[in-house]
């Protein structure tokens, strides 16, 4: 069970754990999702959310998108801590997954939407940001993440493995250079949100960007994102 005093790095291996019972429940909802793709193309690229409390008594949302050929998967955990702030993490298993700390959301809650309760918005958080985009920079140490409104920044609490975010910075209050960045991030958020193959059932859907898809560091002047 996810618990308050744990660090990103322990809140994505306890969640990883439930991944077997939340590939279980996702059968059913994911069969259905298809029969209706197929008689339905109205039902194609609309995000919709599953609901999931874990054996573990974690609490889940899982987004789903449907194309003709295609369904994408992202699983989010999510809960509060001792400040009775919402906290989240994005799971995958392998790949990268990222953990959004309680300052993070309540930057965008308060963007984007004031009047609802921290779990609702949480909610439209991750339907709205299903695609993301990363860069990040060794000799910074820092980590940003494209989402649809702006971007995220962080760090690596594993390399390649675990991101820990902790900042949102909307499009309104982005820098020249991070404009730019934002565009390459956006390209990676098209791409994902346009896979080329169907994800297989039982398996955790691939992350937004893979380390191996990153380009080498060696490639890359002192300095740069990658």
């Amino acid at each position: 069970m996810i618990v308050h005093t744990m660090s990103p790095t322990e809140v994505v291996a306890e969640a990883v754990r439930d991944l077997p019972a939340v590939w279980n429940k996702l059968k059913e909802p994911v069969a259905r999702l298809q029969r209706q793709v197929k008689v339905d193309p109205r039902v194609r690229d609309k995000e919709r959310f599953v609901e999931y409390r874990s054996h573990n008594s974690n609490n889940w949302i899982i987004v789903l998108r449907a194309t003709k050929k295609v369904v994408s998967i992202v699983p989010y955990v999510y809960y509060w801590g001792s400040d009775k702030k919402l906290r989240a993490a994005r799971i995958c298993d392998p790949g990268i997954s990222y953990h959004f700390s309680g300052h993070l959301l309540e930057q965008y809650f308060a963007r984007f939407n004031k009047a609802a309760g921290a779990l609702e918005r949480f909610k439209e958080f991750a339907v709205e940001n299903m695609d993301m985009g990363t860069e990040s920079c060794d000799a910074l140490g820092e980590l940003r993440c494209g989402i649809r409104h702006g971007y995220l920044t962080g760090v690596w609490a594993v390399k390649d493995t675990v991101a820990q975010l902790t900042t949102f910075v909307d499009h309104g209050k982005l820098f020249q250079e991070q404009i730019e960045q934002m565009e390459r991030l956006d390209q990676q958020r098209y791409e994902s949100a346009h896979p080329g193959r169907r994800p297989q059932l039982g398996q955790p859907s691939p992350g937004p960007r893979d380390p191996e898809r990153r380009r080498d560091p060696a490639d890359s002047a002192p300095g740069s994102w990658f």
